[in-house]
């Protein structure tokens, strides 16, 4: 706080030490000396109204980044939260980042939607192009069946899509995508379940694959061979790949889709059908398909980057925040898969999730996969000392430190390839992102784990913040 005790004496004025001055000289020595118990006050009126506007601007700051992170409580005993706010501007770079393939496709239907969203429409897209195509056929949905822990399958875990006459049809879907490492536009569909043995033995009679592209939607019947490849150890449990690239440091798309549509002609798949993105099915499904997701990070750092590419970036811009925060540790990057850096001898791993809605629970999640913590009789300890994770939130990034305890689950016959998974959900049927990130928050915060907040990096520009960091 501020002390007047140790406030210099005014000086004298000379005119006060001439005692032979006349009367009015001597009105005037008075009205001076009566003036300064005036000027006292007023000096204290003026420093404690500043340090009542300190004070204020401290407690509304401490107001704003509680907002901002949606600390407020749900009844749920929580612990303090000291996280620090960083200005976007710090990792303009990062954030302002884009891909290629994002260019190239943007302003285009379907492009804004996310991977999953974007092949439900494609799926009821292609459906309705097979029953066109037979239309004295019967079609059924997929029937459900059972995982191997004898669970009912989910829809996104059905071993095929739809029926036609009692014949099993499977769709994957692909973006084509230029791949940077490779340099070399591509489309690849992944998790094609397959019989190690006999592809023909598969959980499918049929096998579709719809190619997403900025020239419009082609179908193929695949044969089962052209461009499959397997995943090691995680084949029999996830499946294998099917891969048609274009030439390698091809960038121009139209000649790369050319080659990867010559290829597909050239074998045994069969040309199924072509649908343009103009189509009015297509429109249809887009107008009525609820956009949740979409539409509340439109605009904002990183929206239109794949999960992969959005991923990286979130990596690269959580690794310079843990430079922030421990100025005295030497960052160095690793040498493993297993970890994400090293911050002295600690083995960081940093993990993403984008807040979004999940169709299928009916509420908004955080969703961190590949996770691989101590698991027993697959794992005997973490790969990693210290798990941070991002959230990707339309309010902002923020990161946390995970306590490698809370939320965590396992992923069945996955868990020794694919790791564990930590699932945060916002209440059941709240739709509202606003109030589904204060309750995941709020999980985060609360006394009965051990997850610790460290940063927030806002997005939109928030009420009395003047863009500087806290």
């Amino acid at each position: 706080m501020f002390s007047l005790s140790g406030t210099e004496p005014w000086p004298r004025n000379n005119i006060l030490n001439n005692k032979n001055k006349n009367k009015n000289n001597n009105n005037h020595k008075n009205n001076n000396r009566s003036a300064h118990p005036v000027i006292r006050l007023q000096l204290y009126k003026v420093v404690s109204l500043l340090t009542a506007c300190f004070l204020l601007r401290t407690e509304r700051d401490l107001q704003l980044v509680s907002a901002s992170f949606g600390f407020a409580s749900l009844g749920l005993p929580s612990k303090p939260v000291a996280a620090k706010v960083f200005a976007p501007c710090r990792f303009k770079q990062i954030l302002d980042y884009t891909t290629i393939t994002a260019k190239t496709y943007q302003g285009l239907p379907l492009a804004a939607l996310s991977s999953t969203a974007r092949s439900s429409i494609l799926e009821s897209l292609v459906r309705g192009l097979d029953e066109k195509l037979h239309p004295g056929s019967v079609f059924q949905d997929a029937e459900r069946g059972r995982c191997v822990d004898g669970a009912i399958r989910s829809r996104g875990n059905l071993q095929y899509n739809w029926q036609r006459d009692g014949i099993r049809v499977q769709l994957k879907t692909s973006q084509l995508i230029w791949n940077k490492s490779d340099r070399r536009w591509l489309v690849q569909f992944r998790n094609v379940k397959l019989k190690e043995d006999d592809a023909v033995e598969s959980d499918f009679d049929e096998l579709l694959v719809a190619l997403y592209t900025p020239r419009g939607i082609f179908i193929y019947r695949h044969d089962l061979k052209h461009g499959l490849s397997t995943n090691g150890i995680s084949t029999a449990v996830t499946g294998s790949d099917i891969c048609v690239c274009g030439p390698s440091g091809e960038t121009n798309w139209p000649a790369a889709l050319d080659v990867i549509l010559e290829k597909l002609d050239a074998s045994a798949c069969q040309h199924f059908g072509h649908l343009s993105l103009e189509d009015e099915l297509l429109s249809e499904l887009v107008a009525v398909r609820p956009q949740t997701t979409g539409q509340v990070y439109k605009g904002l750092p990183l929206a239109d980057l794949s999960s992969k590419a959005r991923g990286d970036c979130l990596k690269a811009l959580v690794c310079e925040v843990d430079s922030l925060l421990h100025p005295a540790g030497m960052i160095k990057d690793a040498d493993s898969d297993a970890f994400g850096w090293l911050r002295g001898r600690a083995r960081i791993k940093c993990k993403s999730a984008q807040l979004c809605w999940s169709k299928s629970e009916q509420c908004w999640q955080m969703y961190f996969r590949h996770i691989k913590l101590q698991a027993c009789g697959i794992r005997e300890m973490a790969m990693f000392d210290e798990l941070l994770l991002a959230l990707y939130t339309p309010r902002g990034l923020s990161i946390c430190k995970h306590d490698l305890e809370f939320a965590v689950s396992t992923q069945g016959v996955r868990t020794a390839t694919h790791g564990h998974r930590v699932t945060i959900n916002a209440p059941k049927g709240e739709q509202n992102w606003q109030a589904a990130l204060k309750a995941i928050t709020n999980k985060l915060d609360a006394e009965s784990n051990g997850c610790k907040r460290l940063a927030f990096v806002p997005f939109r520009r928030l009420e009395g913040w003047d863009g500087g960091d806290e």
